[in-house]
C-alpha cells in the first residue's frame, strides 16, 4: 500500500485489511513522509514491512539548511 503521509498509521491499515478481506496478499507500506507519530511501529505491529522515503526530521533539517 502507498500512502502520502503516515502520521498515526489507521488509514492505510484499514486499506491494507480491506484488501487482505478481498483476497490480496499485503506485506508492506511504503511512504512518502513519515511524521513519526506512531504509524510504522502500527504497522510493525500489524507483521508488515514499513519503508517511508523521508521523516519529517530530514524535511525539518532540509529546511533549516536552505533558510
Amino acid at each position: 500500500v502507498l500512502e502520502d503521509v503516515v502520521t498515526t498509521g489507521q488509514s492505510a491499515l484499514k486499506a491494507v485489511e480491506r484488501l487482505q478481506a478481498a483476497g490480496y496478499t499485503v506485506d508492506r507500506v511504503i511512504s512518502l513522509i513519515d511524521r513519526l507519530q506512531g504509524g510504522g511501529a502500527l504497522y510493525e505491529s500489524a507483521g508488515l514491512q514499513f519503508e517511508a522515503l523521508f521523516t519529517i526530521q530530514d524535511l525539518q533539517k532540509r529546511y533549516r539548511e536552505i533558510n
